[in-house]
């Protein structure tokens, strides 16, 4: 092959791969943004749920407590709930991920707080002060702190936190959270059907959708 023949098939290498790379991009617009799956292992009694167990919506959410992005959706949840109310269901299930190092120490100590009745408050406040307890030199000392401002029986929840039966119903729930196919968080579902939103009116949408069924 001549030179002036090398440099048109060189050419050619660099503008198939460009259209490869550009129709890629375009294949990864092109996606459904919403729908991609659905809820294999269904809401129960076993899961943590507040709000109307009968709302014609129920959200669904895989999550860990030390995921950064977990706590920017913690907000637009809560604004859901305050806006939306008994219209909707939340689930809320452990996926605690490996390179998070204190997460399943959160996941537990939620646990721990959830056999006082507490689930939800411990919930909140790791979400609020996740940038504390994150970083923390001492993360039992942090848990200690914030079972202390929820209101709850310390010696009964240190007793908790370190029992096994908790750290098996976390990693049970790492287990069915496998089962369903979740890879990161949080993992959403409505109704059943896995979404993905990226603003509380984007969520709002999705609900008002299956409100307007």
């Amino acid at each position: 092959m001549s030179k002036k023949g090398q440099e048109i098939f060189i050419w050619l290498l660099i503008v198939i791969g460009l259209g490869a790379i550009v129709l890629g991009m375009y294949a990864a617009v092109a996606k459904p943004a919403v729908v991609i799956g659905d809820l294999v292992i269904p809401v129960s009694s076993a899961d943590w749920r507040k709000g109307n167990e009968n709302a014609k919506v129920t959200l669904v959410e895989y999550s860990d407590f030390q995921c950064p992005a977990c706590k920017y959706y913690y907000g637009i949840v809560k604004e859901l709930e305050k806006e939306k109310g008994d219209a909707v269901q939340m689930v809320y299930r452990h996926f605690p991920l490996q390179q998070h190092a204190f997460a399943k120490t959160a996941a537990i100590a939620t646990e721990a707080a959830g056999k006082q009745g507490k689930f939800w408050e411990m919930h909140d406040i790791l979400f609020d002060r996740q940038e504390e307890w994150s970083v923390s030199e001492n993360i039992q000392q942090s848990i200690v702190e914030y079972a202390t401002l929820i209101g709850l029986d310390i010696p009964k929840f240190i007793s908790d936190v370190q029992s096994v039966d908790l750290a098996s119903r976390v990693e049970r729930a790492i287990t069915e959270g496998g089962t369903q196919g979740i890879q990161g968080t949080p993992t959403f579902f409505i109704n059943g059907t896995q979404v993905r939103f990226q603003s509380y009116e984007e969520l709002k949408q999705l609900v008002e959708d299956e409100l307007n069924k």
